[in-house]
């Protein structure tokens, strides 16, 4: 079976995780109205497909992240990036699964190639091989460089065997510290032609989402590997080391992956802290004192997020139909809380000097 190795000692390590908890629980204290969770929620999730992909796929651009992922029901991924697509595809399945985690650690196995299949299915003539293991050797290279020699394909299956009964049964390792290692070590492992970087990401959000360290599924990891490339790549290298062993030091890895969900959670308490301001804010100043309707204010904390709204983006948040955003939108430019800009079809509305003046904060990441 599987063991790992790592420096349970490591200060950075301890001070990660204290400070890993502490977040996690104020996070979890903070109120959010249910349907603006769910519209962070679908950020999350947009950004997070993107961002893994992005960490492989130098052809996402940023700018393409920041249209794809904005805090509405309807944030979508763009069906010309299938490989974008099939992890948002992997995604929900790891989400979905992580409400029932008795029923999911019992086929880990099973579940992390069912992972691989939604994410290689259809990509490249599916020369992935999507939910199978490899049959062949697979050099690791970097710019035509070798950098990592995963082992022989005939031990994968057995070895692949021996990490989800670790997976299954280990009970003493803290679950921060089992996500962690589970990304790596199936990393080391490359049970598959391609895929294993974005797998092992799913397979590390799985494991925390079923141990209560999802913070409430707003959290995006990927997001800080994308960022941060090349520090990630040379985190697992640091580990893993040039070629396969069954046993490697694996806390230089430990300490990044654990600072990283640091960054992220921080960074995700700070915009939740700033939309609660946003909402009470504008509620306080606007809704009580004009009267505005519930979706005019949701359109309102939208455009003083984002920066601008269009009547598209008001259907889409409050699901009014055109006649009514029509309406609701040329009302609150009469009150001077928005400002219209450009031709009726592609009008854009922006928060006037009075919400800025509020200094409420925009959409940051």
């Amino acid at each position: 079976m599987y063991v790992p190795t790592f420096n349970t000692a490591s200060s950075i390590l301890q001070s990660n995780l204290a400070e890993i908890d502490r977040i996690r629980f104020r996070i979890e204290d903070m109120e959010l109205m249910p349907k603006h969770e769910l519209w962070l929620r679908r950020e999350a999730f947009v950004r997070t497909a993107y961002s893994s992909t992005m960490v492989e796929n130098a052809t996402i651009t940023e700018s393409e992240l920041e249209n794809a992922a904005k805090p509405t029901p309807g944030a979508t991924i763009a069906k010309a990036r299938p490989d974008v697509v099939n992890y948002g595809t992997a995604l929900e399945f790891v989400d979905a699964l992580s409400d029932n985690p008795v029923d999911a650690l019992a086929t880990i196995e099973v579940i992390t190639r069912n992972i691989h299949f939604m994410l290689m299915s259809g990509i490249d003539r599916d020369h992935g091989k999507p939910g199978r293991y490899r049959t062949e050797r697979n050099l690791i290279a970097d710019d035509g460089v070798k950098v990592y020699d995963p082992p022989n394909h005939l031990d994968v299956p057995i070895l692949m065997r021996d990490f989800a009964a670790w997976l299954r049964t280990d009970t003493e390792t803290h679950p921060v510290y089992k996500a962690g290692l589970a990304h790596i070590h199936l990393v080391a492992i490359h049970p598959f032609v391609d895929g294993n970087g974005r797998a092992a990401r799913l397979l590390a959000a799985l494991l925390l989402q079923m141990s209560g360290y999802g913070f409430r599924k707003l959290l995006s990891l990927d997001a800080h590997y994308q960022r941060n490339r090349d520090a990630y790549i040379d985190a697992l290298r640091a580990s893993a080391g040039p070629q396969f062993t069954p046993i490697y030091e694996s806390t230089a890895w430990l300490e990044f992956f654990t600072h990283s969900i640091v960054i992220q959670a921080s960074n995700l308490e700070r915009r939740l802290t700033d939309w609660r301001m946003t909402v009470a804010s504008i509620r306080n100043a606007y809704q009580e004192q004009l009267g505005l309707k519930e979706q005019q204010t949701d359109g309102l904390i939208y455009a003083v997020r984002m920066g601008q709204l269009t009547r598209g983006d008001y259907m889409e948040i409050t699901g009014a139909r055109q006649a009514t955003a029509n309406r609701d939108l040329r009302n609150l430019v009469d009150l001077r809380l928005l400002q219209a800009h450009g031709a009726t079809r592609a009008r854009r509305y922006t928060p006037t000097i009075a919400l800025e003046q509020m200094r409420l904060p925009s959409a940051t990441q």
